[in-house]
């Protein structure tokens, strides 16, 4: 697993000038499709599916909606998560039918990490004993943050121990805002990222990526990910090995944050 690294702090990319809107272009938000997710029952094995995961703030729903043609949700870009749930959206790209899965945002001011975490266990539990495998892991980062904190950090190590070593190939880590900073500030930024804190799980296989807030840029990404399908680490601990999700590599990381303990709503759920 990757070694962590504390107290690296990584400069902050200065904001670009906000740019006017041209005349006679219209808001994404007027023109997309309305976010309505799908049950788990309608996803199928022959999808590819894809998760997304981050940090409140990071992009996730940004990077789906450009994905799908969604509306942003109500409230979006916020400091506040607006997902709240596990949530499937379907969309169709040359032939193939995607599922993309939006998350609750780490530090989201209205869930608990233990809540997050339980949320997307569960969804990863469930569709795993309905033989359905992830295609890849998306988890984005904010470039415009300073800095990894300890949400982050944590958020990642998470990350690291839900997917294991041997699906670390299965994980794009990327990073977002390269429209909203200077770019040659990003760039440092993000080399301080592969060298330092993802250094370790990008040996393993994780790719960096950059999603420049554009349809083709989010597309690009999941392309890179090709069909291969893989169990995560954490989804053969639940299922397969029968563990209870506090005994797990990433339920065990969990518990070692001196703020977060594992909640009674962990051992209802998942036994122990």
């Amino acid at each position: 697993m990757p070694a962590k690294h504390k107290g690296n702090q990584h400069p902050v990319p200065r904001l670009r000038e906000p740019v006017k809107m041209r005349s006679g272009l219209v808001p994404m938000s007027s023109v997309g499709t309305l976010r309505t997710p799908i049950p788990m029952s309608a996803i199928r094995p022959d999808d590819v599916v894809i998760f997304v995961m981050g940090k409140t703030g990071s992009g996730m729903s940004n990077l789906i909606n450009k994905l799908t043609g969604m509306q942003p949700e109500d409230g979006a870009g916020q400091l506040f998560s607006c997902t709240k749930t596990v949530c499937a959206y379907k969309c169709y790209h040359n032939g193939q039918r995607f599922i993309f899965v939006d998350t609750p945002g780490f530090n989201n001011g209205q869930l608990s990490q233990c809540a997050v975490f339980t949320a997307i266990a569960t969804w990863l539990k469930e569709t795993y004993r309905k033989s359905i495998e992830l295609t890849g892991v998306i988890y984005t980062h904010n470039l415009r943050e300073d800095g990894m904190g300890a949400v982050d950090e944590q958020s990642f190590q998470l990350l690291c121990r839900l997917c294991g070593n041997e699906a670390a190939d299965r994980v794009r880590l990327v990073t977002t805002m390269w429209d909203d900073v200077d770019e040659s500030e990003a760039v440092e930024v993000e080399e301080t990222l592969k060298r330092t804190h993802w250094q370790s799980f990008v040996q393993a296989g994780a790719r960096p990526r950059r999603f420049d807030n554009t349809s083709e840029s989010a597309w690009n990404i999941v392309e890179s990910l090709g069909i291969t399908t893989k169990t995560l680490l954490l989804q053969k601990e639940l299922v397969d090995m029968g563990k209870a999700l506090e005994d797990t590599t990433a339920g065990k990381r969990l518990g070692q944050g001196k703020s977060v303990t594992l909640c009674g709503r962990v051992k209802r759920l998942f036994g122990g």
